[in-house]
């Protein structure tokens, strides 16, 4: 005969669930409050309490679910670039199909649609890259210098680029890709367009493939 839990047996695994799923709330709004104002104000300029208040949490909950302000910095980075790679890694088989040169192009595109819909990762770095800060080298270690050393690899491949030169061609690929939409308030006061409406990304996008990389190959 089989057994049947008793009704005490089952009120504990449901509240313990409940409670792991109030916490997960918690925490994505913390990452998703962090997310806006380290962006905007910096790491130094925002306080824990003022995270909290963003957040719509009680007090003392960042300290509860990540110790300290700077272990919620890394959560939001890690996030941000954790998103990032999922939405790349599900592109990897379209791009086993493509030559080296379509290959490139398709990650200059990648970045703008990236940037069009996540501008606090160009406001982020923009915020940290002027110091030379541990977060600045967390950023670096973590997830820039990995997927950077590929697109050199790329870049040297089908544009015969050498380290110096793949340093201007960076540069100018990571700032254009995210200048307009992390500018967005600006091109829409100055332009009266607004840069992360379909069309505008679309346009952007095949621009930037077309400086950046000799379509003619």
């Amino acid at each position: 005969m089989a057994h049947t839990p008793s009704h005490s047996a089952v009120l504990p695994k449901k509240r313990v669930r409940r409670t792991q799923e109030r916490a997960e709330i918690t925490r994505a709004k913390l990452i998703d409050a962090g997310k806006e104002l380290f962006s905007k104000q910096g790491f130094d300029g925002v306080s824990a309490r003022e995270i909290e208040v963003t957040a719509g949490v009680k007090r003392n909950l960042l300290a509860y679910h990540f110790s300290d302000k700077e272990t919620l910095w890394k959560a939001v980075v890690d996030a941000i670039y954790g998103v990032m790679k999922s939405e790349f890694d599900q592109r990897l088989a379209v791009l086993k199909e493509m030559s080296s040169s379509e290959r490139l192009g398709f990650i200059v595109r990648f970045y703008v649609y990236f940037h069009a819909r996540h501008p606090e990762l160009s406001r982020l770095m923009s915020q940290e890259a002027t110091q030379n800060s541990w977060r600045m080298l967390y950023m670096i270690d973590n997830h820039i210098r990995p997927a950077t050393a590929a697109m050199e690899k790329l870049v040297k491949e089908t544009r015969g680029l050498d380290r110096e030169a793949f340093v201007h061609w960076y540069y100018i690929m990571i700032s254009a890709t995210a200048t307009i939409f992390s500018f967005a308030s600006e091109c829409q006061a100055l332009f009266q367009v607004d840069p992360c409406e379909e069309s505008m990304v679309e346009a952007h996008a095949d621009m930037l493939v077309s400086m950046l990389i000799n379509t003619n190959d």
